[in-house]
C-alpha cells in the first residue's frame, strides 16, 4: 500500500469500529497536554520534554522533521523524505513532517497537528491485519499541508504512554 492509497481511506474518527484506536483520538482531542482544552492534562515541561525525547529515542521514526513557521512547500518535503504519495507503505513506515508555529517545543507542535487532525476530520486508516496504519494530515486556513504524520496505532498508544509518564 501507498501513502496515497491511505490517503483514499478517509474515516471519521469516532466511527470506527476500534475502542481502542478511538479511546486514542479521544485522548489526542481533548486530553493530551498542550493542546488548547479545559480537560488537558498539566503536565511540567521539562518533564514533557524529557518524556518526549524517550519517545523518539524509542520509536525509531524516520522521518522526524519541524520546520519553521513560514515553510512552504511540505509536500515536496513529504515526497522527499518518505512521506509522498507514492512511498510504500512497510512494516516499519512511521514519521512526520510537520511546520512549528512561533515559539513553541517539537512536542507542541507534534501534539497540536494530531490534535487538528482529528478534530477536522484528517483521519486516514487501514487495518492491515497485523498492524493499523493512521495517517493524520493538517492544513491550514488557505488549505495547505502543514503536516503530515504517519503512525501505527501502537506508536500512538507509545506516544500517550511516554508523554504522560
Amino acid at each position: 500500500m501507498t501513502v496515497a492509497e491511505l490517503i483514499a481511506r478517509k474515516v471519521i474518527p469516532f466511527e470506527i469500529p476500534d475502542a481502542k484506536l478511538t479511546s486514542l483520538f479521544s485522548f489526542f482531542l481533548h486530553s493530551a497536554p498542550t493542546i488548547d482544552s479545559r480537560t488537558a492534562m498539566n503536565i511540567d515541561a521539562e518533564r514533557l520534554q524529557n518524556n518526549w525525547q524517550r519517545f523518539l529515542k524509542m520509536s525509531d521514526l524516520k522521518p522526524k522533521i519541524i520546520y519553521a513557521e513560514g515553510y512552504s512547500d511540505l509536500e515536496n518535503s513529504c515526497e522527499k523524505n518518505g512521506l509522498g504519495a507514492s512511498t510504500e507503505i512497510t512494516r516499519r513506515s512511521k514519521g512526520f513532517i510537520c511546520i512549528r508555529k512561533g515559539k513553541e517545543s517539537d512536542y507542541e507542535c507534534v501534539l497540536r497537528h494530531i490534535r487538528n487532525s482529528i478534530a477536522h476530520n484528517n483521519v486516514f486508516y487501514c487495518n492491515a491485519g497485523n498492524r493499523k496504519y493512521v495517517l493524520l494530515e493538517d492544513y491550514n486556513k488557505n488549505k495547505k499541508l502543514t503536516a503530515r504524520i504517519l503512525f501505527s496505532q501502537t506508536t500512538l498508544t507509545s506516544l500517550k504512554k511516554e508523554i504522560t509518564k
